[in-house]
């Protein structure tokens, strides 16, 4: 039981990593490309530019870095370090 209680706790931290990585991987692929792709659009200025990447992408930043810290945790679980 103790071994299957582990590889669910190392399967669920492969997934929490993968997807904080990829929600890191995708906020800076937006942010490269999308947003200014927008700001040559609408020729926005300092304060749009500045407000938008602390809108957008600290959130994106805060929820990739959360799911790899769970990532983390878990795996400190599954081999019995936390």
């Amino acid at each position: 039981m103790y071994i299957l209680g582990v590889l669910i706790a190392i399967g669920s931290a492969v997934a929490f990593a993968v997807i904080g990585a990829l929600t890191i991987w995708g906020g800076l692929s937006t942010m490269r490309t999308e947003v200014s792709r927008d700001y040559l659009r609408t020729r926005a200025g300092a304060g749009t530019r500045t407000s938008t990447s602390l809108l957008v992408g600290l959130p994106l930043l805060i929820t990739g870095a959360f799911g790899i810290l769970a990532a983390l945790r878990m795996l400190q679980v599954a081999f019995g370090l936390g």
